[in-house]
């Protein structure tokens, strides 16, 4: 029988010695060093193998939207409807006038259906334009010899300062927008009312 040696000290060790006598260290009962349960004989491949962690549930992560991108761009959100169009502002207009009546504040009621000229003193004027003449009757002289031009065409009429020393105007809807002394006409219609100086008339379809 082959002598045995220490695994410590390598000294000669008696048989069935329980410790060295060199080194004093107790002797296994086996010289060889232990194995391994999972590599031990008549072990299972299933031991041997290194066991594996269970994949760990991913939970749901929210998208993270990129520079620029709205909310509703975002994969799986509805785009928002878009705001309903606001009904477009109702355009006035104005009736088509052949013959119009002007009803002054001094009482008189003038018919016209072409063009015409207003003022203390319009007939030369009058007649040189080949317009009708409305002479009306002003005590405080307010209005000029030729204060107000009136044009009615194709069913449109329009007036016209003439470079009147006191002004005119055209009041609608309670609010008088002067007009530019002999300058542009603007267009008016039934309802309205017109100063020449202190008087005025208001404009009724005849």
């Amino acid at each position: 029988m082959a002598s045995t040696r220490c695994v410590y000290c390598d000294a000669t060790l008696q048989p069935n010695s329980m410790f060295c006598l060199e080194c004093g260290q107790l002797i296994p009962q086996s010289a060889k060093p232990p194995v391994p349960a999972q590599f031990s004989p008549g072990a299972s491949p299933a031991a041997a193998a290194p066991q594996q962690k269970a994949p760990t549930a991913v939970s749901a992560v929210e998208p993270v939207p990129l520079p620029g991108t709205l909310p509703w761009q975002q994969r799986g959100t509805a785009q928002p409807e878009a705001p309903a169009a606001e009904p477009a502002a109702a355009v006035e207009v104005r009736p088509h006038l052949t013959r119009a009546e002007l009803v002054f504040s001094t009482g008189q009621r003038v018919r016209i259906s072409g063009n015409a000229v207003i003022g203390r003193k319009p007939a030369q004027t009058a007649q040189a334009t080949g317009a009708q003449a409305i002479e009306v009757e002003d005590d405080t002289r307010s209005m000029s010899r030729v204060h107000l031009f009136l044009e009615l065409n194709d069913g449109v009429l329009v007036v016209g300062d003439a470079g009147s020393s006191n002004g005119s105007g055209v009041q609608r809807d309670g609010v008088l927008v002067p007009l530019e002394s002999g300058g542009t006409k603007v267009e008016v219609g039934p309802g309205d009312t017109v100063w020449v100086g202190d008087v005025n008339f208001v404009i009724h379809a005849a």
